[in-house]
């Protein structure tokens, strides 16, 4: 009997470990199966993700403008509020060239006598701004009339080469001086005067005005400098100090991000180099082309930086993670019209389009509010115009267009319309 029971509660202990063990198994199945399902839900959420966004990949280069149209001293560049590229340079020393956001480029205006261009800014009344390095001077552009003035002239001045712009329309100019290894950095008030604000031991290249309008920025070519200056708003600089120094390869022109991140193009490295505000650098992107000579931020959203290559006279693009300083200047000044011209209605509205996110076609809803001549234009996410909805003189109205992208890859949009320095956007979501 006592053998008899210990018999049964060894088969009774036996029997609880198999169902212990089938239990343990079922679990170990249904777990593995609901990781399955998660790790699969996961990777559907973040391809639908990637397509939202369409499936962008950032600081990787491409090429924009393919050589033959620029020379190999292009410069410049800077971007208009419609999106147009303009650089130095295209197809002769002394020509300004425009750039479409589809890339169609041409001859815009041509400076006078022996004068060749190098840096060029906007300011907030939408006209240019170009150094001229040979005579010393800076122009200024009419861009509805392309009339050429002398805006400053300093003939105490080397070049000058790059130059700045703070949002209070004062300019800042770099002067090196290549043959003594020196350099000098100037300002250009709004009427015009010329100021000189520091002498540096180093070729003074690329400047550039940071995001809080508070500092100045400006890097030796050849001595692989960055410096940082405090800038008060008479547009005084003080409390020199450095910010990054580079082991190697020359230094040429940088701009800004929102965050103030500096990228700089760097010429023997034939890179461009993201550098926080506190001297770390962040990012190196490299590019298809050689000598990186100067860039600048556009497209419609102001992420998509455009890389001027000396080597050839190329344009690369990558897309990057914040809107540039410039193209956020532009948005700034166009809120604050907006905003001091209460008195007169405004005279268009992009409403938004319907449905949005949309497969193969949307509807763009807009009115205009007093005779006009619009664009109605769609982007991608390059900034290359990939649709023209309408163009030309437009009665006071409200319009509804239909947009077949049937053609097009799933990915994020801007729809843009234009009348006169005035455009608004809106973005668009096209899912296949």
């Amino acid at each position: 009997m006592i053998r008899g029971k210990v018999r049964f509660h060894h088969l009774t202990l036996q029997g609880r470990l198999h169902s212990i063990q089938f239990l343990t198994h079922r679990f170990l199945v249904a777990f593995f199966f609901l990781a399955t399902v998660f790790t699969c839900f996961s990777t559907v959420t973040t391809n639908a993700r990637e397509t939202a966004t369409g499936n962008e990949e950032l600081y990787v280069s491409k090429i924009f403008i393919p050589p033959g149209g620029f020379t190999t001293s292009i410069e410049g560049p800077a971007c208009d509020i419609s999106g147009n590229l303009y650089a130095v340079n295209y197809s002769k020393k002394g020509a300004i060239g425009k750039v479409t956001p589809d890339g169609q480029a041409g001859i815009f205006v041509q400076l006078p006598g022996t004068s060749v261009g190098n840096g060029i800014r906007f300011n907030s009344k939408d006209f240019m701004f170009i150094a001229d390095y040979v005579n010393h001077n800076i122009f200024k552009v009419d861009m509805k009339t392309r009339e050429i003035t002398v805006f400053a002239h300093e003939s105490a001045m080397s070049q000058p080469n790059d130059i700045a712009i703070g949002a209070n329309d004062i300019l800042y100019a770099s002067d090196p001086d290549f043959n003594k290894a020196t350099g000098k950095i100037w300002r250009i008030d709004t009427n015009g005067a010329v100021t000189l604000l520091d002498s540096l031991s180093g070729t003074t290249n690329g400047i550039e005005v940071g995001a809080d309008e508070k500092t100045l920025y400006v890097n030796e070519s050849n001595q692989r400098n960055v410096w940082t200056f405090d800038l008060s708003p008479e547009g005084k600089t003080s409390n020199k100090r450095l910010l990054i120094k580079f082991a190697d390869s020359t230094l040429d022109g940088m701009r800004c991000d929102i965050a103030g991140n500096l990228y700089i193009t760097r010429l023997e490295n034939s890179a461009v180099t993201k550098v926080s505000p506190k001297g770390e650098i962040l990012q190196e992107i490299k590019l298809i082309g050689k000598n990186p000579s100067n860039l600048d931020f556009g497209g419609p959203d102001g992420r998509t930086c455009y890389v001027t290559l000396a080597n050839d006279g190329s344009i690369e693009t990558f897309r990057v993670d914040l809107p540039g300083r410039s193209w956020q200047l532009y948005q700034n000044r166009n809120a604050l019209m907006a905003q001091n011209d209460t008195a007169k209605p405004q005279s268009f509205v992009l409403a938004g389009n319907y449905p949005n996110p949309f497969n193969s076609s949307t509807v763009i809803e807009y009115t205009v509010r007093s005779e006009s001549v619009i664009e109605l234009s769609v982007f991608n996410m390059l900034g290359q115009r990939v649709a023209v909805l309408k163009s030309g003189p437009a009665q006071p109205g409200k319009y509804m267009m239909s947009w077949y992208a049937g053609n097009l890859p799933s990915g994020t949009y801007f729809v843009r319309l234009i009348t006169g320095s005035a455009s608004e956007t809106r973005k668009v979501m096209l899912l296949k």
